[in-house]
């Protein structure tokens, strides 16, 4: 409860015990005003009227004339009882009047219950008692008073309660909210919103408060500030090239190793290598500014030319007069077309102006199958045999069969249309509690001609390219939270960008999630950092959503795009994958630790839990231990396998 409900319910009871003792105490003192005034009004009543009686009693009609002035008196209204006693004790005359009123309500007659008191005065002839006279006043008269004041001050009281209560609520709100504010902020601290208290209390106490939160918030924003930046001028270093900006060919390196290592996840695409052919030409002929200015230009027309390429497309500069492309998930048709768009732009640079073409390219397939080598040395076969084409480019190899859009088409209708997959899991392993934190569901679909796997590296880039994603998605959504009604697994679901910037999908899903509301704490999803880019507020919200049903996020590949990591502070994730490109070999590479350790210390202050993907051997698993890398996914510890029952 907070401290100003506290305080409002404390007072309140304070008010109502204060007014209700202060009204109690003025009822009962009004009571025995007005009984006293009663037994005054009897008294004297009796003692004149008893003296105006004496002299008649001891007469032969005195009698008669008694009674008459009883009457008279009685007649007035104001007594209950006037009676007349002789000297035997004997009744002579007796008056009485009902003890009610029609102006005040039976309940409060019975409530208060007035008993006015009987005053008696004795009646003498000469020296002989002749007898007594008793009068009691009646009640009506004290009830109806005690009616007019009670009501009047029970008003009078309401307004006072009401008035001194929200005088009090004003106070207590001014006094307590200085704290409101500085507890808001301390939660927008631990969101990572780092915006300063502007409002000055009037207590000196508070005001002290208010400085040191605005403080802690400068000190931990300019925090995450080093640790961003650091991570940047890390990763510059490591991989970067200074002349182009581009990944260098360390990073190729590495993101190559980690496309090939043999993983479940692991999408066939292609290298391809551009060659700029004039640049040894323009350094001996133009200088060495000139032929940077030559490579950098280069490098400008091929950013603008991967620009209008989908994601999974990276380019790095990995020589002096070299650039590669990797192209994920991507089928030779459209690497075929990608091919005659970077030769029509590299090509219109021309330094020397002797029509000579800029550069050649080669491109070769890749997949989990081929070793880094044996990827390398296709590509550069295929750069050798450009140079002998007029077009400038070259496939290594050839497929042996490519599907049709139509093709595809049937193919994946069908697989929609059985509602059926085999689906694999592999473990989220924490190296703390020795036991799988939850799973990674991936999906295995069967070609219904040939009863045989489809290949996900075909399968996924073909529903994209048909925009028919966001049904596979929901097919594998379904059929992981159909398993899960049997299993007590956590299993998560990766989430293709397309499906996240579908509507349709988003709308589906929430829906659905709802209507399996008991499973959501055991469903996670796993998107890609690259949505955090291309579509920032799609995936905002959808993370929103997703989080409000009471799901767990993972974003994919962090540290691959520096971009994504502005993000995670608007997402708060639950878990982020560090990219293998990272992982891979990380025991042998300083560079590497370095940049993994700042992007720990990112997601920590963020309140992050970390995971590595690809951990493939014991070095690489003690290595990220050392960093506090506790998540570990990869052979190392489990190969992906069929979800059963009891698995």
């Amino acid at each position: 409860m907070k401290l100003s409900t506290q305080l409002s319910v404390s007072l309140l009871i304070f008010l109502l015990a204060v007014f209700a003792g202060s009204f109690f105490i003025n009822v009962k003192m009004t009571k025995e005003y007005v009984n006293e005034q009663l037994a005054t009004h009897a008294q004297d009543t009796a003692t004149s009227l008893g003296l105006a009686m004496a002299p008649y009693l001891s007469q032969e009609n005195g009698q008669a004339v008694a009674e008459t002035m009883v009457n008279a008196i009685f007649d007035r209204g104001y007594y209950q009882t006037i009676s007349l006693k002789d000297a035997n004790g004997e009744t002579l005359i007796i008056r009485q009047n009902p003890n009610k009123i029609d102006t005040v309500p039976n309940w409060f007659t019975e409530a208060v219950h007035v008993t006015p008191p009987v005053k008696d005065t004795e009646l003498n002839d000469g020296w002989t008692i002749a007898g007594q006279l008793s009068v009691q006043s009646h009640p009506g008269l004290a009830n109806e008073k005690l009616w007019d004041s009670i009501t009047q001050s029970a008003l009078m009281f309401l307004i006072a309660f009401v008035i001194a209560y929200l005088v009090l609520l004003v106070i207590i709100r001014q006094i307590t909210k200085p704290l409101e504010i500085v507890t808001e902020k301390i939660g927008d601290i631990q969101n990572q919103k780092f915006s300063e208290i502007d409002y000055q209390p009037f207590t000196k106490e508070f005001s002290f408060i208010t400085l040191a939160v605005n403080k802690l918030s400068r000190a931990v924003e300019s925090m995450f500030k080093e640790l961003t930046a650091r991570a940047e001028q890390f990763k510059a270093i490591a991989y970067g090239d200074s002349l182009t900006g581009l990944s260098n060919r360390n990073a190729f390196n590495r993101h190559m190793n980690a496309l090939l290592s043999g993983t479940a996840t692991v999408e066939e695409g292609y290298v391809v290598l551009v060659r700029l052919t004039q640049l040894a030409r323009v350094n001996n002929l133009l200088g060495g500014a000139e032929g940077d200015e030559y490579v950098s230009a280069a490098a400008k027309k091929l950013k603008l030319a991967v620009m209008q390429f989908p994601d999974k497309v990276t380019l790095f500069r990995v020589s002096g007069s070299d650039f590669a492309l990797l192209m994920e998930a991507v089928s030779q048709q459209e690497c075929e077309k990608r091919l005659k768009s970077l030769a029509d732009e590299i090509n219109k640079i021309d330094f020397l102006k002797d029509g000579d073409k800029t550069a050649w390219i080669g491109a070769a397939k890749y997949s989990s199958e081929n070793s880094f080598s044996e990827v390398m040395e296709k590509a550069d076969s295929a750069l050798l045999a450009a140079t002998k084409l007029d077009r400038g480019w070259q496939f290594a190899s050839e497929l042996t069969y490519i599907h049709s859009n139509t093709e595809w088409r049937e193919r994946l209708n069908n697989i929609l249309l059985q509602q059926y997959a085999d689906i694999l899991i592999q473990p989220i392993f924490s190296t703390e509690n020795k036991a799988p934190c939850y799973y990674e569901g991936f999906a295995r679909f069967k070609d219904v001609s040939t009863n045989t796997d489809i290949p996900m590296s075909q399968l996924i880039p073909a529903s994209e390219r048909l925009h028919l994603i966001p049904q596979v998605d929901r097919l594998v959504t379904s059929l992981v939270v159909s398993k899960l009604m049997a299993s007590p697994h956590t299993v998560a679901v990766n989430i293709a960008t397309a499906s996240i910037a579908n509507a349709d999908f988003c709308q589906w899903l929430s829906s659905y999630l709802i209507e399996n509301k008991a499973l959501c704490d055991r469903l996670a999803f796993e998107i890609e950092d690259s949505a955090i880019i291309y579509y920032r507020e799609a995936t905002l919200k959808f993370c929103e959503m997703v989080k409000r049903a009471g799901c767990t996020i993972t974003i994919e590949h962090f540290g691959d795009n520096l971009a994504s990591l502005s993000g995670l502070r608007a997402i708060q994730p639950d878990f982020v994958k560090i990219s293998g490109k990272l992982t891979k070999d990380i025991h042998e590479d300083k560079d590497n630790q370095l940049f993994v350790s700042s992007l720990v210390s990112i997601a920590n202050g963020l309140q992050i839990k970390v995971i590595a993907e690809l951990v493939e051997s014991e070095l690489e698993s003690n290595a990220l231990n050392k960093l506090q890398v506790v998540y570990q996914q990869g052979y190392h510890f489990a190969k992906p396998t069929a979800w059963r029952l009891g698995n």
